[in-house]
């Protein structure tokens, strides 16, 4: 089923201060799935730099195959806006780069890869999306401004616990909505519904590109032996194109496995 979850990693990158991906684990999940005895694998990793953190993704893509039945990754890091994430060595991993690689792990685990992200700014991890790719992921969950150790704790501890319980992460999350109000979660369908609409407004706004889209539009109409468009006919065309690239995201997008 969608959201189920088999097993859980928490990487953590934080220094000069409290590990609380460390803790999230040793004390909520780690304890949980021994107490209750759940059918959940669980792993924790610090990762010191970019090199280590990449190295340890490239695992899970090669072995992916092994995953299929729900994996969950919790990344434990400062984020920014306009950045992406900030490892303790300094070192930074932009939005596009992670994307490039979480998109082959939820490829090798059939749309199977799900995220929850303690991380300021997390849902600007949209903005690496390349809507003619297949999706880095099928859900995450992340906060949308800044938040503390505090609140991270607390909200992502209620989320792990109920996860653990049902074994199911968007039924944890629609459980406990209410009490992490930073937090929100974004699905594969909305995801790409943004990156859509992105298109879209790029179009409608950056006249430069308008402009060299329709004239794609119009040199392809000739090349097939027609006659120059007029402007009625080239706004039909441009909304005709938006509908081919509309279906050619939405084709990207979905998995058959």
């Amino acid at each position: 089923m969608i959201g189920d979850i088999k097993h859980i990693v928490v990487i953590e990158s934080l220094k000069d201060e409290s590990l609380t991906g460390k803790e999230l684990y040793n004390d909520c999940i780690r304890r949980r799935v021994d107490l209750y005895n759940k059918p959940i694998t669980h792993k924790y990793h610090f990762v010191e730099n970019k090199a280590q953190f990449i190295e340890l993704l490239k695992y899970f893509e090669v072995n992916g195959r092994f995953f299929r039945d729900g994996l969950l990754i919790h990344l434990e890091m400062h984020g920014s806006k306009e950045g992406g994430l900030a490892l303790i060595d300094d070192s930074l991993i932009n939005w596009e780069e992670l994307v490039l690689l979480l998109r082959p792990i939820n490829i090798a685990t059939c749309n199977k890869l799900y995220l929850t992200m303690a991380t300021c700014y997390g849902r600007f991890l949209y903005l690496g999306i390349d809507p003619y790719l297949k999706a880095p992921y099928s859900g995450y969950i992340s906060a949308s401004m800044e938040v503390s150790g505090g609140e991270i704790l607390e909200n992502f501890f209620a989320l792990f616990e109920y996860l653990i319980e049902v074994g199911n992460l968007i039924a944890a999350y629609q459980e406990t909505e209410e009490g992490i109000e930073k937090f929100y979660y974004k699905d594969l369908e909305t995801s790409f519904e943004d990156a859509f609409q992105m298109e879209v407004t790029r179009l409608n706004e950056d006249k430069g590109y308008k402009e060299e889209f329709v004239q794609g539009c119009i040199e392809e109409a000739k090349a097939k032996g027609g006659d120059i468009p007029d402007e009625i006919q080239i706004e039909e065309m441009f909304e005709m194109a938006l509908g081919r690239i509309y279906n050619r995201q939405k084709a990207a997008f979905n998995f058959s496995c």
